[in-house]
């Protein structure tokens, strides 16, 4: 009798083990979600090496200061390019994340046009206000010492001359 009952106590763990072991969720891989995270992985090299380039063209054409030559605009499509290649790699993403991209939901262009009008526009007041007053202290600084320097260099100058 005792050991009938042991028999189904180790039964009814043994059940219970394997209810536990179905449990355990398991990665279904299919074609499409490979090609999802190929199609993240492609993006995102891409983005690297683009980033490479310029930072390769960048050090090549000796950029340290953009002073408005024409040759300091080669640049420009090359940093467009990389933001679309970082918003491609993140939509890739999220692709792979939520399972493909036709469950990725739509958003409301409207909505995405004001955002990015109204983030120039307050990014632009913002840089012009931290820009000027940057530039008035760096500008006093320079000038009070390089007046202070002008004024007692013409003082002693005419000191000696009289």
């Amino acid at each position: 009798m005792k050991k009938e009952k042991e028999i189904l106590k180790e039964l009814k763990e043994l059940k219970q083990e394997v209810k536990n072991l179905k449990e355990i969720p398991t990665i279904n891989v299919s074609w499409k979600g490979f090609l999802r995270l190929l199609s993240f992985l492609g993006s995102s090299a891409l983005a690297v090496l683009n980033f490479w380039f310029i930072f390769y063209v960048w050090n090549y054409l000796n950029i340290d200061i953009i002073d408005g030559k024409l040759i300091d605009l080669i640049i420009i499509p090359d940093l467009i390019l990389e933001y679309v290649l970082i918003i491609l790699a993140m939509i890739c993403l999220v692709a792979l994340i939520k399972g493909g991209f036709d469950k990725l939901k739509s958003c409301d262009e409207a909505g995405i046009i004001f955002g990015l009008i109204y983030g120039l526009i307050g990014g632009l007041i913002i840089g012009l206000i931290f820009g000027l007053i940057g530039g008035l202290i760096i500008g006093l600084i320079f000038g009070l010492i390089g007046g202070l320097i002008i004024g007692l260099i013409f003082g002693l100058i005419d000191e000696f001359k009289r």
